[in-house]
């Protein structure tokens, strides 16, 4: 049997049933935004806190395991919690859709009500093996889905971008490797994609779902394949195509007064918005309409239900408008701190030398994030690795030599050459250069037990003294930088957002791509900061300004610099919508 092609979707289609998703849509992730979300950080912080942490970290979830054995089960059932939540909004989702292609003429109240009422029933049927595949398609198979409907819970689930740098740099045959995965995944997500309807709409079981989508799949991969990335670059195109003008009348008007400008400003905001959730709907409606063969008709309508869908589009709209206007109107009210990551900049030397921060210091960084480990002799040494092969050639770790004989190695980074630099020279010389410091004390396990009280009685003057600032993945290191001086500044570094922390810490060094508004609510109702690392994209900048960032770690301070500038002198407000609308194209 010859396959068919997607069913025609036209902008009057999606026009008249724009209230609906809209409402759905809305209703959704509000749920989830303003009532699961501070529930599950109340409960998960209260979990925690019942074990006696303050914080959840890669050094003590063992010990959280171990010693309160029943709140981590209780952790445990938190975290099934929120997986049946992710599992219940795609289902919704994709429910909501399936109803709208049914030729039923129905009201906003009658549609949600029947929506809702099948999800619930569609829960009812919920299997381990049913989430596990569910679950696997959209975050390994097609992950467009998860990430262009903004499936809270899916995701948080990522690579933090600095692993995802480190390989690129190291390996270069990795980008190769995940580019053919990834069409792999892709031509997989085409040959299981029937299988969602049966399990969705006809709960069917996964094995048989997996075999109708297979055999359907079959002799015409290419042709599905072709569709499906038609069904893609079509929706990109119906959001680019309404952006375009939009964009070109903000340019012109943005010559004119701040007040007219800003009007426009505000109302193309709303556009756009409405146009993101109108893209949203066509891809959602277009892809369910090719997996079930239906087709969305323009159903006869009553003048009220005119009336229901301005007044639905009208409370979005001035949601939007509010949102529009904070976002084109709030300057960077704190300016942030620059902060040049392992002492370089755009590669201009070895990381962690004394070299590279003479010629690092001339761009005028905030702060100097530099690397401390202790050695053989109980002295200091700037290394950032636990293993110093990769620089030096030489495979051992700072703990295994001594001073003399880490000084005495050549180190080799970016076609610069260098000599291991002591803590000693480094500080002396950041000293010399009033360049403040923002010190990351690396801990081992061959660190000698007195490592942290020796290295605050030798140097917590000279750093209290000169402004100099600490940080540390270990949250003893926190603890004694406090015990000596509570009046230094000292940072516990979280490589991945989870649990909101409770520390006495200055603030948090936080990777971030694993940030998000959640983290950074909590984080205004208490007097600490927050670093982020490592900023070396204009994308990564935006995010951490509308997280309201104190500082920004980054490999490239000219760029961020440069930024900063702009960000305070009130950008065009063509700039700042088109910022707005790429994050349809985040991924």
């Amino acid at each position: 049997m010859k396959p068919e092609k997607p069913k025609n979707l036209g902008f009057k289609q999606i026009y008249f049933n724009l209230d609906k998703i809209l409402f759905l849509f809305f209703l959704t992730f509000m749920m989830i935004e303003f009532v699961w979300l501070p529930s599950n950080s109340w409960i998960a912080g209260l979990l925690l806190r019942q074990t006696g942490y303050l914080f959840l970290s890669y050094n003590n979830i063992f010990a959280i395991i171990k010693g309160s054995p029943f709140v981590s089960l209780a952790l445990f059932v938190l975290v099934i919690v929120n997986l049946l939540i992710a599992y219940y909004q795609i289902g919704l989702l994709f429910i909501g859709a399936r109803h709208l292609l049914y030729h039923e003429k129905r009201t906003l109240l009658e549609y949600s009500r029947k929506v809702f009422r099948q999800s619930f029933l569609f829960m009812r049927q919920v299997t381990i093996s049913k989430m596990a595949f569910i679950f696997f398609y959209v975050m390994m198979l097609f992950p467009l889905i998860r990430k262009i409907l903004k499936i809270y819970y899916l995701n948080k689930i990522v690579i933090p971008d600095f692993i995802v740098t480190y390989f690129e740099d190291k390996y270069w045959l990795l980008g190769l490797i995940i580019f053919i995965f990834a069409q792999m995944m892709f031509y997989i997500s085409v040959r299981l994609m029937f299988a969602l309807p049966q399990i969705f709409f006809d709960r069917r079981r996964v094995k048989e779902s997996i075999s109708y989508s297979l055999k359907k799949t079959k002799k015409h991969s290419w042709f599905y394949i072709w569709n499906l990335f038609w069904i893609v670059v079509k929706t990109y195109l119906f959001f680019i195509l309404l952006l375009i003008p939009i964009l070109a009348g903000q340019a012109l008007m943005d010559g004119l007064t701040h007040k007219e400008s800003l009007v426009l400003g505000i109302i193309n905001f709303v556009l756009i918005k409405n146009f993101h959730y109108m893209a949203l709907t066509y891809f959602l409606i277009k892809f369910v309409s090719f997996l079930t063969g239906e087709e969305l008709e323009i159903t006869p309508r009553r003048k009220k239900d005119h009336w229901m869908r301005w007044g639905v589009m009208g409370c979005a709209g001035i949601f939007f408008a509010l949102e529009g206007y904070v976002y084109l109107e709030a300057p960077v009210a704190n300016k942030p701190l620059v902060i040049s990551h392992r002492g370089v900049s755009n590669r201009n030397g070895v990381q962690n030398t004394v070299q590279s921060l003479e010629k690092t210091a001339q761009l005028s960084p905030d702060l100097v994030e530099m690397d401390v480990q202790e050695t053989k002799d109980g002295q200091f040494v700037m290394m950032h690795d636990a293993n110093i092969k990769n620089l030096t050639g030489v495979n051992a770790n700072p703990q295994d030599l001594t001073l003399d004989e880490l000084t005495k190695l050549d180190i080799s980074e970016n076609g610069y050459h260098s000599k291991v630099s002591s803590f000693d020279d480094y500080l002396n010389k950041a000293n010399e250069l009033h360049q403040k410091l923002l010190i990351e004390i690396k801990t081992s396990r061959k660190d000698s037990p007195d490592m942290m009280k020796r290295f605050m009685d030798k140097y917590g003057a000279i750093i209290k003294q000169n402004g100099h600032q600490m940080q540390s993945l270990d949250y003893h290191v926190i603890d004694q930088v406090l015990a000596y001086d509570s009046r230094i500044p000292v940072y516990f570094i979280l490589p991945y957002n989870s649990i909101f922390p409770r520390t006495k810490a200055t603030g948090y060094t936080m990777e971030y791509s694993t940030l998000d508004e959640n983290f950074v609510n909590k984080l205004w109702n208490t007097d600490q900061k927050l670093y982020v690392w490592t900023i070396n994209s204009s994308e990564s900048f935006d995010k951490s300004v509308q997280l309201g960032a104190d500082g920004m770690i980054t490999d490239d301070l000219e760029m961020v610099q440069e930024q900063v500038t702009i960000a305070q002198e009130d950008p065009e407000y063509t700039d700042l919508l088109f910022k707005q609308a790429m994050e349809f194209f985040n991924f």
